[in-house]
């Protein structure tokens, strides 16, 4: 499971587009007892908490808590966005865009 996110750091910026991994998915499942399928009634601290680990992983300087993350950024806002890439058929047949 892979999760379009688009994360705006501040009101004029350009927004980060992030995919979640299985890493994050897990650390998320650990953190709040989540199952996969909770993903699709995630909310705003479900989106935030993905962000900020994979963030985390890619070397950024972040708080040891997502919570003081989000609190020290009152201006960014996270939301999961659709994925319009089209998936490979399994028949191997093209399809537009691939």
């Amino acid at each position: 499971m892979r999760i379009k996110l688009k994360l705006t750091r501040t009101t004029n910026a350009e927004p980060e587009y992030l995919y979640t991994t299985l890493f994050s998915i897990a650390l998320w499942e650990e953190k709040f007892n989540k199952k996969p399928l909770d993903a699709q009634n995630s909310g705003f601290r479900d989106w935030s908490f993905w962000a900020y680990t994979l963030l985390k992983v890619k070397g950024e300087k972040l708080p040891d808590d997502f919570m003081e993350w989000l609190k020290e950024n009152p201006e960014m806002d996270v939301l999961p966005e659709a994925d319009l890439t089209n998936p490979n058929p399994t028949d191997a047949a093209l399809i537009d865009g691939n």
